[in-house]
């Protein structure tokens, strides 16, 4: 198997279980303002040459199994698909003067620098989360409501994040 295929396999099977075991429990156990959300990486970093048409695909694979865990129809696939996306421009908007070389062949710390991940990795949590609540809320109306849950959440999924990167060291 190739090394690529394999280490986003194992990526995608490690950042399912972590969500589901952990982070599901942990959300239920404080609250619903208090929410983890570790999966979003798995499309994040997916290599960055990867057409749009099948980031969406691995985003609506990941985020069904996902809403199957928390018994949320459609919402996880939803904001995954999304976030699939918007992943490009994201990744547009943030690179290199030069463009992204054969070097960095996904947006990890390792390849592209801390800062720049950060960077990269903080738009697109937020547009995940966003429309993550958005959608679950289904309306509007409680703006404050959904604004205050995505920040809280990107916080929360920022500093796993980098508590993640760091552990496994992304290559």
């Amino acid at each position: 198997m190739n090394n690529v295929v394999q280490a986003n396999l194992w990526r995608f099977i490690g950042l399912y279980i972590a969500q589901v075991l952990v982070f599901l429990q942990v959300s239920k156990a404080i609250g619903p303002y208090f929410n983890v959300f570790i999966y979003p990486l798995f499309v994040l970093l997916l290599p960055i040459m990867i057409p749009t048409s099948a980031a969406i695909l691995f985003g609506t694979l990941m985020g069904i199994l996902v809403d199957y865990a928390h018994n949320s129809p459609g919402v996880h696939a939803s904001a995954s698909a999304f976030s699939a996306f918007c992943r490009p421009i994201i990744l547009s908007t943030f690179e290199p003067k030069g463009g992204f070389s054969g070097k960095d062949p996904i947006p990890s710390p390792h390849h592209i620098g801390w800062q720049s991940f950060l960077q990269i990795a903080s738009v697109y949590f937020f547009a995940h989360l966003f429309w993550y609540f958005a959608i679950s809320e289904f309306t509007l109306v409680y703006f404050g409501s959904i604004s205050l849950k995505t920040m809280i959440a990107l916080l929360a999924s920022m500093a796993i994040t980098g508590i993640y990167l760091s552990l496994f060291r992304t290559k």
